[in-house]
């Protein structure tokens, strides 16, 4: 099963990386930050080339949910998402998405994540700053729904494009 979970870690990561020769306005960044709320942990995003898609990994150290103890531990999550730009620079857009989360505690946990949030990249900063609520669904493992989950994630932008003004 850890085998698996590596694998599909790093296919993810490998299709997520390409090489194009246009310039774009905005798209392409990879960030690397804390996410702050249901849980607390590190995230790692890597946004599209277009803006219009985003793969984010998670990984949470601390679940604030009391009513699931079973939920205890660290958690490994991987998202795809869908960016819908809300301004003409795409720099401030809403986002939804889902994909697998897995909690190691005493016992393997997998289950289905749904996100629904905003993402804003500022111009002026090489930071991203995004707010999000991520349901979650554990079915292997244990049978849990978590509705805890809404979060504050600020991310530091190591590939930073310079914008037009």
């Amino acid at each position: 099963m850890k085998k698996l979970s590596l694998l599909l870690a790093l296919a993810l990561i490998l299709s997520s990386t390409g090489i194009y020769a246009q310039k774009k306005e905005v798209g392409g960044e990879i960030s690397l930050g804390a996410r702050f709320g249901g849980t607390v942990g590190a995230t790692l995003k890597r946004h599209g080339a277009y803006n219009k898609s985003a793969i984010e990994f998670i990984a949470q150290f601390k679940n604030f949910d009391d009513s699931n103890p079973d939920l205890e531990g660290f958690s490994l999550t991987g998202l795809y998402q869908k960016l819908a730009p809300l301004s003409g620079s795409s720099q401030l857009s809403a986002l939804f998405g889902g994909g697998l989360s897995m909690n190691f505690e005493d016992d393997f946990n997998l289950g289905a994540s749904a996100m629904i949030g905003f993402d804003w990249r500022l111009k002026k900063v090489p930071v991203t700053l995004q707010v999000d609520w991520m349901p979650t669904y554990f079915f292997i493992g244990t049978s849990e729904f978590t509705l805890t989950n809404a979060a504050f994630s600020a991310r530091y932008v190591l590939n930073r494009r310079r914008y037009k003004n």
